[in-house]
This record gives C-alpha cells, sequence and structure tokens, in this order.
C-alpha cells in the first residue's frame, strides 16, 4: 500500500523493487491563469507568424508608402522577436503540460536506481547502476538567487533538488520538493537502495 511523504509524494515496496512518485503541486487559480496567458501567448506568436510569412505586414502597409528599407527592417525585428517567442511558448507549454500531466516515476531494484520524468506516460527511463553513483544527495536551492526563483515560478517545470554523480556527469531530478520533503526521501531513498543492494 502507497505511503506518502508530504502531500504529492507516494512511496510503495514491491516484491522485487522499490516505487516513488513524486507529482507537481497543483493550484487551481494559478493553473487558470497560466493556461489563459499561454492561449493569449499562442494567438500572439501566430499572428507574428501571419505578418512575417503569409503575407499580412503587406495588410498593415496599405495606405502608407513604406520604403523598402524600412520594410526590410520591420522583417528582421519580426523574426528576431518570433525566434524569442517560440522559445518562451515551448517553456510555457512545456510547464502547462507537466503542471497537469506530469510525474516523475523513481524505481530502485536489486541493480540501480531508475528515474523516470513522464508527461501523459511519455518519458525516457535513465537507469542509473548503484557501482557508478557517486554523491547522490540533496542540493537545497539557494533562495536569494534570481535564478532559483525564476525556476520555481507557477510557470516553470523547476528546478530539481536531487544530485548525483554518475560515470563522471551530474545528474539530477526532484522537481521543486521543498527542503523538508526532501531530506525525507533522501533518507528513504538511501534505506531502499541499502535494502536492495543487500539482495543482489
Amino acid at each position: 500500500m502507497p505511503k506518502l511523504i508530504g502531500d504529492r509524494i507516494s512511496t510503495e515496496d514491491h516484491e522485487k523493487s522499490t516505487t516513488v512518485v513524486i507529482t507537481p503541486k497543483r493550484v487551481l487559480w494559478k493553473e487558470v491563469l497560466l493556461i489563459s496567458w499561454v492561449v493569449a501567448f499562442t494567438f500572439t506568436g501566430f499572428y507574428f507568424i501571419y505578418l512575417l510569412f503569409f503575407g499580412g505586414i503587406d495588410e498593415l502597409e496599405t495606405g502608407v508608402n513604406f520604403d523598402q528599407s524600412v520594410r526590410d527592417q520591420q522583417l528582421i525585428y519580426l523574426t528576431i522577436l518570433i525566434a524569442f517567442w517560440g522559445y518562451f511558448e515551448y517553456l510555457t507549454v512545456k510547464a502547462v503540460l507537466w503542471n497537469l500531466f506530469g510525474k516523475e516515476l523513481i524505481m530502485i531494484d536489486t541493480e540501480a536506481l531508475s528515474v523516470k520524468k513522464s508527461i501523459l506516460g511519455y518519458g525516457k527511463a535513465n537507469r542509473y547502476f548503484f557501482d557508478n553513483i557517486k554523491k547522490f544527495r540533496y542540493e537545497k536551492p539557494d533562495s536569494t538567487s534570481l535564478n532559483t526563483f525564476l525556476d520555481n515560478a507557477y510557470w516553470s517545470s523547476g528546478s530539481e533538488v536531487f544530485k548525483l554523480e554518475y560515470l563522471g556527469k551530474n545528474k539530477s531530478f526532484g522537481k521543486k520538493v521543498e527542503e523538508k520533503e526532501a531530506n525525507l526521501l533522501l533518507r528513504f531513498l538511501n534505506d531502499r537502495i541499502k535494502k536492495w543492494r543487500k539482495k543482489a
């Protein structure tokens, strides 16, 4: 039977493994605002694309005598604007999908710790074998950092607080897990890793 750590982390021991599920924190009014903003932002971006690629800019110029250099500048501005829009559109749509349908799935068995960041069931599971894991720890985000503030804003998927070194590369998981929950979960994960390694 699943056991809870906080209000969005569930753990369960099975016959041959232990699983942990971390879900995003749901706040209805923030979800409504975020979705409304993304819809408006998406509409605006498509309008810019219409202006640039489908002749919309020519319709705006009706009755106005723009010379070619001014028109070229307008096209450059629109191109740069659409590039920025595309980047932020990707981030915000990803955040909406994550907040509505995302979850982190962690599994510990006799060989490895597996982590899957899943949206609607889609996502790649990464398997980290125990013998190659070093420095598995909780890293408290710097509360005074602007990057931390932006990463943990509701329109962002969030920063990850669990860090491990695997084959010389830094890996992370645990989006927006708060300190108290993180410490409890870290203790739980370390305990289950020891338990399953003994059964290998």
